[in-house]
């Protein structure tokens, strides 16, 4: 099954690690990365990285553009986009490595033309493939009903990755996507609502499923592990144990694992395997490097079969 990738919003990502952050103090640096990022390149380097060949597409910048370009080139990820007048967004992070915590200083992104937009939505009427997979934030100029739009216009399984008005849109639509991956706080975020246990999550999966006719719902809980839930199904897989490089990321690498295991026809509960594997494979690395095939290969060895909840 081909895989389709669209990347709306990409950027290049400033990784500044310090010893222990200082919040308004002064701060040195231990360690700098730079990296083409936004989700959408990330889930592309991801299936790149474990054999899987794609097409991304969506919007570039014509100022630093050719960063993102360039890196797609030397992972020999096909790429067609429309290019934007204007710079690609720069995003800083800021990592503790005292506590593993990240700071996100993200810019919103350069302003797209209602022409740039017509013109993206001709070259998506024009690509053929099996699977979808749309990710991330809408830059300046980019109406929330896009992933709706796309949704509905694409003949194949969708998997979504967004929050906020952009997924309750997209769920309302005539052809919901067929899998949807929010992490913790952006299912909480984007419906209003508080879990205090996975029995809630699940419930709450479960009544977003009959409404609206996801076929999946994969929830990201960091360290707490991930559930993956279906009309009849419900699995569970916790983290494993890891010394982490890089949380960002991780949840591209996930979706990855997911797009790799559709895409294969592998059953429910082994989708969820194989994206937990990715995740972890990409969290040991450091910045926003993504999961590589040996990782994967190990982490899925590791990893135990799914609980059937």
């Amino acid at each position: 099954m081909s895989i389709t990738v669209v990347s709306l919003n990409p950027c290049i990502d400033w990784q500044l690690t310090t010893p222990a952050f200082v919040y308004g103090g002064m701060n040195r640096v231990q360690q700098v990365g730079r990296y083409v990022a936004g989700k959408g390149i990330n889930v592309c380097l991801a299936l790149s990285n474990l054999g899987h060949s794609t097409l991304c597409t969506g919007f570039n910048y014509r100022e630093n553009g050719d960063f993102i370009t360039d890196e797609l080139d030397k992972c020999g990820i096909h790429h067609d986009f429309v290019t934007v007048e204007g710079a690609v967004r720069t995003n800083i992070k800021l990592y503790d490595a005292s506590t593993g915590e990240m700071t996100e200083i993200n810019q919103s992104g350069g302003q797209v033309s209602r022409e740039e937009l017509n013109a993206f939505h001709k070259k998506m009427s024009g690509i053929k493939g099996s699977l979808l997979v749309l990710s991330g934030s809408m830059p300046p100029g980019v109406p929330a009903d896009i992933y709706r739009r796309l949704c509905e216009a694409w003949s194949g399984p969708v998997i979504l990755d967004a929050e906020g008005e952009a997924l309750r849109l997209a769920l309302t639509g005539d052809k919901p996507p067929f899998c949807i991956k929010p992490n913790l706080y952006e299912l909480e975020h984007s419906f209003g609502v508080k879990f205090s246990s996975n029995d809630e999550i699940v419930a709450f999966c479960k009544g977003l499923i009959a409404a609206h006719g996801v076929g999946m719902i994969c929830v990201s809980m960091g360290a707490e592990g991930a559930l993956l839930v279906t009309a009849n199904s419900v699995y569970f897989l916790p983290a494993l144990k890891l010394t982490v490089g890089g949380v960002q990321g991780a949840g591209d690498s996930l979706v990855a694992g997911l797009a790799m295991g559709l895409s294969l026809g592998a059953p429910e509960g082994e989708m969820l395997r194989m994206a937990m594997a990715a995740a972890a494979a990409s969290v040991v690395r450091e910045g926003t490097l993504m999961c590589t095939k040996s990782g994967f290969d190990m982490y899925y060895e590791k990893m135990p079969q799914p609980l059937s909840i």
